[in-house]
């Protein structure tokens, strides 16, 4: 496994983990001061967002796969991924808000504060790291 493989695996699995923290701090705050409807909005904008990072996850690592001549398809399989991502989050979203009408509020901010995570994931990305 490459190096860059390596650092990536580290970087997704600390996110994630940060991620889930997130999603149960926002839950547990909407459980205490409203209802189990807002607890479950915001669990499941959470989820929106571990889902959207399990994907671009997956696309990078094919990228990454792709032979060093094949420049242009780890390219291609980055954009078609970012694409994915934001269809998902859209579709997640209009099913949590209208199918299963769950808060609106709710489930943008357990979005948004999950999103917040990719600003706050520092990971040691040296050689030596563990």
């Amino acid at each position: 496994m490459s190096f860059a493989a390596v650092v990536m695996r580290r970087v997704v699995y600390r996110l994630m983990i940060v991620q889930v923290i997130l999603t149960f701090i926002v839950a547990l705050g909407y459980l205490a001061f409203q209802n189990i409807n807002g607890f479950l909005a915001a669990l499941f904008g959470g989820s929106i967002t571990l889902s959207g990072t399990a994907l671009m996850a997956w696309r990078i690592s094919r990228a990454g796969e792709a032979a060093p001549t094949e420049k242009q398809q780890g390219y291609i399989e980055i954009y078609i991924g970012a694409i994915q991502k934001f269809v998902l989050t859209l579709v997640l979203m209009a099913f949590g808000m209208g199918y299963l009408q769950l808060n609106p509020l709710a489930i943008l901010v357990g979005f948004a504060v999950t999103q917040l995570s990719f600003i706050a994931n520092k990971v040691d990305t040296s050689p030596t790291a563990s």
